[in-house]
């Protein structure tokens, strides 16, 4: 079969991420530019400077920004998204139905709900197939209980589309069970990660190390993470708690330590970058994720790439594919904290694992493409 022509709608792309989302659309577009002609609408950065950064500009990408500015400062403590979000994602919808008319296509390829109403419209007009791509629902960031806007848009698109790409079975099930979504025509394409040489550094301190990687809100469990802490310093005292991210929770969540009493042992660094995550990483003698609901958790990947023994919610689509960690429901902290402290007495015996890269993902998204056409002719 000839390459396939992809009409890719993204939302987040590096330099400017508010999670998983950006990090996963520039894995898997690096990855898949070579083996598909991979048209990528993006949302236009705030100045051309920032655009420079963005590595998705070689001769195999055609990337049309929309004229509009979703995001604000990546540093910044509090969302990276400005409030008007309805409107913006209006005007990136209309740039993007106009952009498609230039270009030619065989499939639509859309991002989370951000995208939906964009990829909906270009698939009426144009007759193409949609693939809905879920790597975070409204379930996860909201609850169950919560069925607003976002959700009903969620549902039509993963009702509409031609076909879903689920980052796990953990989502598929929350699509079938939560969104009436036929499982008939989800496929689970686990997420991979860019492989790095991974190393060691030595702790400035003689303490344990346990970190914490993710955005200060409900669905990533940062509560649960202090009390977590509270009951492992209640065993042991020569333990540090590093909490790397930022978002609504900071402030709150540092407030809790002070209430809980482990201000002392708790390090709040706010945003990190990717060096500096791995250089925490390669410090870290546990990693703990607490996700109340992770469609998958991409830092739990990246943690086992440096060998770092994990203590990780069951609740999240990386315990699928990571054995060696130790899950346990998100909400037992009592536990969690067992689990840490298990880890903690072994010390770090594991080697980096193999992890399943980009190439793998754009392995699999390519037989979907190839599949999806040729059920259409």
């Amino acid at each position: 079969m000839a390459r396939i022509r992809t009409l890719m709608l993204g939302w987040e792309f590096p330099p400017f991420i508010n999670g998983g989302l950006g990090v996963a659309c520039e894995g898997l577009v690096n990855a898949l530019a070579p083996r598909s002609e991979l048209s990528l609408f993006l949302p236009k950065f705030r100045n051309s400077a920032s655009k420079k950064k963005i590595r998705i500009i070689p001769t195999h990408y055609l990337t049309h920004p929309a004229d509009f500015d979703p995001y604000l400062d990546a540093n910044q403590t509090e969302e990276i998204y400005n409030k008007d979000l309805d409107e913006r994602v209006e005007m990136y919808s209309d740039e993007a139905i106009e952009a498609s008319k230039e270009i030619s296509f065989d499939v639509i390829h859309a991002h989370d709900w951000l995208t939906a109403i964009a990829a909906l419209k270009i698939r009426e007009k144009s007759g193409k197939p949609l693939i809905f791509h879920v790597h975070s629902l409204n379930y996860d960031r909201a609850g169950p209980d919560e069925q607003g806007q976002i959700y009903n848009l969620e549902k039509q698109m993963l009702q509409k589309a031609d076909h879903v790409i689920a980052v796990s079975h953990y989502t598929k099930k929350i699509c079938t069970d939560y969104y009436d979504a036929n499982p008939e025509k989800i496929s689970v394409i686990h997420n991979g990660i860019s492989p790095i040489q991974a190393y060691r550094h030595p702790k400035p301190f003689p303490d344990h190390l346990v970190v914490f990687l993710g955005r200060m809100t409900r669905q990533k469990g940062p509560s649960h993470f202090l009390e977590i802490a509270q009951k492992v310093l209640s065993q042991i005292s020569n333990v540090r708690f590093v909490m790397a991210g930022t978002g609504d929770q900071l402030k709150t969540l540092m407030t809790k330590s002070i209430r809980l009493g482990i201000a002392n042992r708790c390090h709040f660094t706010g945003f990190l970058g990717r060096e500096k995550i791995r250089d925490l990483l390669s410090m870290a003698d546990v990693y703990c994720m607490p996700s109340v609901s992770e469609p998958f958790g991409l830092s739990a990947l990246e943690a086992a790439q440096f060998g770092v023994p994990a203590v990780i919610s069951k609740q999240s689509g990386a315990a699928e594919i990571l054995p060696e960690a130790k899950t346990i429901d998100a909400f037992d902290t009592e536990q969690m904290a067992s689990g840490i402290l298990k880890q903690l007495d072994a010390g770090i015996t594991i080697e980096p694992l193999p992890i399943r890269d980009w190439e793998d993902v754009a392995s699999d998204v390519v037989t979907l493409y190839e599949s999806l056409l040729n059920r259409a002719t």
